[in-house]
């Protein structure tokens, strides 16, 4: 397998972005942006009309930006409020969203063998990365202080769900959904559109990329870029799919010399470092966006086995190395196609 450097659709910095074809006259669209979840979000609608499409765009970047303050991980939210509320035990309530965000981070921790684990927000915390600010340049954690956390074993599964409402006794569960939330924000943002009959759309989140749907004859082109901003691959859309990526490149602390990247192994509870990139297409985004994560997790030697127990088929793995793995499910053609165009 050649060596390609790909760098895409990670969550700081437009990797992956639309391309215009051609120069022909193209029909009317509606383009927005917005900052959300940490990243700016592009959201282009080709349906419907002008009124209809501005009005949607304009009610989806309140919406993004709602999700954005509420299902923060380390500021004051209904996910803050439901993390002391599960620590003070007892039975306790929710929002639909994040309790529709629990059901799924459950689901997905079993489907990935515990490689993806969203209940290790304090580990996340104890490392500094509850931050905006990269790279952290703080000492690590003193190895007892990341035991204690992980002697009460955080996971999703040991929260109780009952008719809506929810508890725990695992006191070191402090759940963390970064993992998913763009993929769920974006899901119900093409129900949204769907609702309104714009189902050609596509919703670029730093990134991470949800085709809500597309003409046939016109499909969405993605243009992915190596480290060094060049064109190396692009990702054609003709339905709707999700582009979403985990990596470790630019969020990560450095001290004494050492670089230790953000996703953290949920067992030892130190960071992954043997998977620069993952790439997931699938046709649900949340799932493609929890299966990016579990494949960095997994590494070289796990990634195939995670990811046929998450049921995602269409990988692209980059190594730390810069060597790259791509499962049986790319091919260049059909309703995704995958081309690189150039390698190294």
């Amino acid at each position: 397998m050649p060596r390609l450097p790909l760098t895409i659709a990670l969550s700081v910095g437009l990797s992956a972005t639309l391309i215009s074809v051609g120069c022909q006259q193209q029909p009317p669209e509606t383009s927005a942006t917005y900052l959300a979840f940490g990243t700016r979000v592009d959201i282009t609608i080709r349906n419907g009309n002008r009124t209809t499409r501005d009005n949607a765009a304009a009610e989806l970047g309140r919406q993004f930006q709602r999700q954005h303050r509420q299902w923060h991980p380390w500021q004051a939210g209904e996910l803050m409020t439901l993390n002391r509320a599960l620590r003070e035990g007892g039975w306790t309530t929710t929002t639909p969203e994040l309790l529709a965000m629990l059901r799924a981070s459950q689901r997905f921790e079993r489907d990935s063998l515990g490689h993806f684990n969203p209940a290790i927000g304090e580990l996340v915390s104890l490392w500094g990365f509850h931050t905006s600010e990269f790279p952290i340049t703080a000492p690590p954690p003193a190895p007892e202080a990341i035991r204690r956390i992980l002697d009460h074993r955080p996971s999703s599964p040991d929260i109780e769900l009952d008719n809506g409402r929810l508890r725990t006794t695992n006191r070191g569960i402090r759940l963390d959904f970064s993992g998913l939330a763009k993929g769920h924000a974006l899901a119900l943002a093409c129900e949204r559109l769907t609702e309104l009959e714009l189902d050609q759309a596509l919703i670029n989140a730093g990134g991470d990329v949800l085709a809500c749907g597309a003409d046939p004859d016109r499909p969405w082109r993605v243009a992915i870029t190596d480290i060094e901003g060049e064109l190396l691959a692009t990702i054609e859309l003709s339905s709707a799919q999700a582009v979403f990526s985990s990596g470790n490149r630019y969020r990560y602390l450095q001290f004494d010399g050492q670089r230790h990247a953000h996703i953290l192994d949920p067992w030892r509870g130190r960071p992954v470092d043997h998977v620069a990139q993952a790439t997931v297409i699938d046709e649900d985004p949340v799932r493609a966006d929890a299966a990016a994560t579990a494949l960095v997790v997994a590494g070289p030697d796990g990634w195939q086995s995670v990811a046929r127990a998450m049921g995602v088929t269409r990988v692209i793995m980059v190594f730390a190395d810069g060597q790259v793995a791509v499962s049986d499910g790319i091919d260049a053609e059909g309703a995704v196609s995958v081309r690189i165009l150039r390698s190294i």
